[in-house]
Order: structure tokens, then sequence, then C-alpha cells
């Protein structure tokens, strides 16, 4: 028997608030894996649509983007149009303000950046010399 009563709610009350944080942290890192991984698809995808539409921007942007940051600011993006290559970077933040600056917990947020590339192949133009050789060639063949 223990001659001091009371050692249990201390030892509580020092280890419960770091559990909590843990766990937090946790779930944070998982919302900023979860938010890094859909923007790294999802700026890959409109490099992609840029490419194929020949257009400097694509315009469907929110529609792509969608509501599946949760955790997360929205993404800023930025489309860079050179001659044959669409460069697409995303930037958000994953919001961890709940539990302010206690323990580890940042007070700002942790950034996340995301870039995707695709090349400009003119498709439309590849398609319209590929069908024209085509016919040139039914053309001797006939």
């Amino acid at each position: 028997m223990r001659k001091v009563k009371g050692y249990m709610t201390l030892e509580a009350s020092l280890i419960v608030p770091m559990a909590i944080c843990v766990f937090v942290i946790i779930i944070s890192f998982a919302y900023y894996l979860y938010g890094r991984c859909i923007l790294s698809q999802d700026t890959y995808i409109l490099a992609f649509r840029t490419s194929i539409l020949d257009t400097k921007e694509y315009t469907k942007t929110d529609e792509k983007l969608g509501n599946k940051y949760f955790g997360s600011t929205k993404p800023v993006i930025k489309t860079e149009v050179n001659e044959n290559e669409v460069i697409v970077r995303g930037y958000a933040n994953v919001r961890t303000r709940a539990m302010g600056n206690f323990f580890l917990m940042p007070k700002t947020g942790w950034d996340y950046m995301a870039a995707g590339k695709a090349k400009d192949l003119s498709c439309i133009k590849h398609i319209r010399k590929i069908k024209r050789y085509k016919d040139i060639g039914e053309g001797f063949l006939e």
C-alpha cells in the first residue's frame, strides 16, 4: 500500500494531455498526406487537360478541385505554359490551429505544394497530319 495518495491523478494530469496531442498530430499529419496526394493528382489532371485543349488554362478548375480537401484550405492553382510543356502548381495549407501552440502543434499549419507536368503534343494538329498522310497514301495506291 502506498503512503502518498493521489499519485495516479498527478500522472494522469501529465500524460493524458500529451497523449491527446500525439493523436491530434497524427490526425493532422494524415490530413497533410491526404491533401498532398489529392493535390498532386489534381495538378497532373489539370496539366493534362490543359495540354489537350490547346488553351493557356483549364477553365473548370473549381469543378475539378471540388470539396475533397477537408482539413485543408482550398488550393491555389497556378498554370504555366511553355512552348511544349504545361506545368500546373497547387499550394494549400493544413489547418492545425485547433490546439494553438500547445505541446508540439504549430500555430500556422503545414503548407504543401504539388506540381503536375504534361507535354503539349498538339494532338489535334498531329491527328490532322496523320490523316492527311493517310489520304495522300491512299491517293498513291489507287
